[in-house]
């Protein structure tokens, strides 16, 4: 197939505008990467000299946006917020490289599938919170009964909590407990559950792992805890490595110590974390006034050849996506309802708008062939599920002009544009988050190749949208909005329940059918437990996902991290069991960044 010439607009003359909305997590996985990546770069990292006692690193969060204040895992619901509040927040369990639970933190598992259900027990008696109040299994049970309060205001609330026994009458105010939840004593539950899942085995799978001090929550009203001091400022109390010293909102950070943390104190007295625009983080890296950062694929070449950090990096766990207004989140059910109406409802006009974009072009000629396509709405970051011979939206744009054609949307009035099936004009209202000039392009490029369709698509409000402004828009279904560009940091747990599920807050296209539906079901099932039967249904949510196309995968790839050469040692790993590379085991050389 003979490609049409491409009109990509360079980064560097495309409007400048404050970047990505989220920061990048820098913790990828090194495994992962060996099947998948394209890095350009090793996995780890060893510099010379040697380690000063304590000392002071910098850490940029690489933001378009300033984030948001909301420093608990249970509320925070972007990944600039969660990278802070996982220095001071604490999940109960620990993970190998492979994603497995390993039985070692804070806490051990038993599953007893035949039974249905999971003894959690604290691995140790002596705990304490930050603050030095002992923390017990009263605080994690605390933690459960939380999120499933109908005050709740954060997105957690999912199926693996409504998969405990007793959990809807209790969310739904019929019981004052969970039936579910058994207290064995101070250091032991046992949780029943409606059905036994797979991902009960892995990280951010289905067995709740969140924790909450009770003693200061239990005071505090749930619907107020959003805006409680104990989540946005410096007396946030956790489990964690560090606490938080001072905040300058939206800006930054500084964390310290935390004397009573469970593995020691950490090596380091103080981290500082600071949103830094990619637009300036490499000369801000040159200057040396960070440690580490996540640096924009766009600006490899502006970077590549800094002489006072080195590079690591592997394949990210995250994605940016086309996604398609298709329904609504309706609160009274608690669940996503699909139009069947809704502008964008016909499947070959969606398949239509996948097949026009060239994502590897894109990849090459903006991201520096750091990012590219993805054939699969799994990632090859979950080589365990992940189907390589899945069939992808490859750039087609006669099969996409085919698809129109055959779905009626034609150019009636011969101006190049296609019209509705009932000849009314067809106009298409897109929404994309500001982050770099990168994305301004491939914003307007996209806006190109569906022209080149046939398709009137125009940006929603004539520009990019402020991250924290567009998430909105999208959550709270936004009707001018037909079709959207977002990204997802997809995390440790492949099980599509919590992201594409009948009840998932975080379902943003809102479709659902009882096709899909019943292959999440069988996902679940204990079925799945054969990792055969298990390979096979993530196959076929692989192919069903291509083909309702409520979403179209875009770009995948590498995740750069740039180490300042006073950082003694970093890595890639996401294991977290034996971990030498998470923040609390960081050691600088010297007092001053290499410059």
């Amino acid at each position: 197939m003979k490609k049409k010439s491409l009109v990509f607009l360079s980064a560097a003359a495309a409007l400048t505008l404050a970047a990505c909305g989220s920061a990048n997590n820098s913790n990828t996985s090194s495994e992962a990467s060996k099947a998948s990546s394209k890095s350009k770069f090793n996995a780890e990292v060893t510099h010379d000299g040697t380690p000063i006692q304590g000392g002071t690193l910098k850490y940029a969060l690489v933001a378009a946006s300033p984030f948001s204040g909301i420093f608990i895992d249970e509320l925070a619901s972007n990944s600039t917020d969660s990278t802070i509040a996982s220095q001071v927040d604490q999940s109960m369990f620990e993970y190998d490289e492979n994603r497995k639970l390993t039985n070692t933190g804070l806490a051990s598992i038993e599953l007893d599938v035949e039974n249905k259900t999971a003894t959690i027990t604290l691995n140790a008696k002596d705990y304490k919170w930050s603050d030095g109040q002992p923390f017990t299994i009263d605080d994690y049970i605390f933690a459960i009964e939380a999120i499933g309060n109908k005050d709740y205001t954060g997105s957690r609330y999912n199926d693996r909590y409504t998969n405990i026994v007793g959990m809807k009458d209790f969310h739904e105010g019929k019981s004052d407990k969970i039936s579910g939840v058994e207290k064995v004593d101070d250091y032991t539950v046992k949780l029943h559950f409606e059905k036994m899942l797979p991902s009960m085995q892995l990280a951010g799978g289905a067995i709740p792992a969140y924790t909450m001090p009770k003693h200061i929550f239990k005071d505090i009203p749930v619907k107020e805890w959003e805006q409680s001091e104990y989540v946005r400022g410096n007396k946030v109390v956790g489990l964690g490595a560090f606490t938080i010293e001072s905040v300058v909102a939206g800006e930054s950070v500084t964390l310290k110590a935390n004397e009573n943390y469970y593995k020691g104190r950490p090596k380091l007295d103080k981290v500082v974390m600071q949103v830094v625009s990619p637009d300036a983080i490499v000369s801000e890296m040159k200057a040396g006034n960070y440690d580490i950062a996540t640096m924009p694929s766009a600006q490899y070449e502006a970077f590549k050849d800094l002489t006072n950090v080195t590079y690591v990096s592997a394949f990210a766990p995250s994605y940016e996506y086309i996604a398609f207004h298709l329904g609504k989140y309706d609160k009274a059910q608690g669940k996503n309802v699909t139009d069947p109406n809704a502008k964008m409802a016909d499947v070959n006009l969606r398949q239509a708008m996948g097949y026009a974009l060239d994502i590897d072009a894109a990849g090459e000629n903006l991201y520096n062939g750091l990012n590219y396509g993805t054939n699969s709405i799994i990632l090859p970051f979950f080589k365990d599920v992940y189907n390589k011979e899945q069939e992808g939206f490859t750039y087609n744009p006669e099969k996409a002009k085919q698809l129109l054609d055959e779905a009626g949307y034609k150019d009636v009035d011969g101006d190049g544009l296609r019209e509705n099936k009932d000849g009314s004009k067809l106009q298409i209202n897109f929404a994309a988050r500001t982050r770099d000039a990168a994305n301004e392009s491939l914003v307007q490029q996209y806006l190109l190749w569906w022209k080149e369709i046939g398709l009137d698509v125009q940006l929603y409000t004539g520009r990019t949208i402020e991250s924290n402004n567009f998430y909105e828009k999208v959550q709270s279904d936004d009707p001018e909005i037909d079709v959207f560009a977002a990204g997802w940091s997809v995390g440790y747990d492949p099980n599509p329940a919590n992201l594409f599920g009948e009840t998932a807050k975080f379902n943003f296209s809102r479709y659902v059918n009882e096709e899909g539906t019943n292959i999440i079901k069988k996902i679940a099932s204990t079925e799945a437990f054969d990792e055969a039967k298990n390979v096979e249904f993530y196959k076929e949510w692989q192919a069903y996902a291509k083909d309702k196309a409520f979403i179209i995968p875009t770009l995948v790839g590498d995740s750069v991290t740039a180490v300042n050469k006073r950082v003694k040692y970093y890595d890639t790993s996401i294991a977290t069991k034996d971990s030498k590379a998470q923040l609390y085991q960081l050691e600088v050389t010297s007092d001053t960044p290499a410059k």
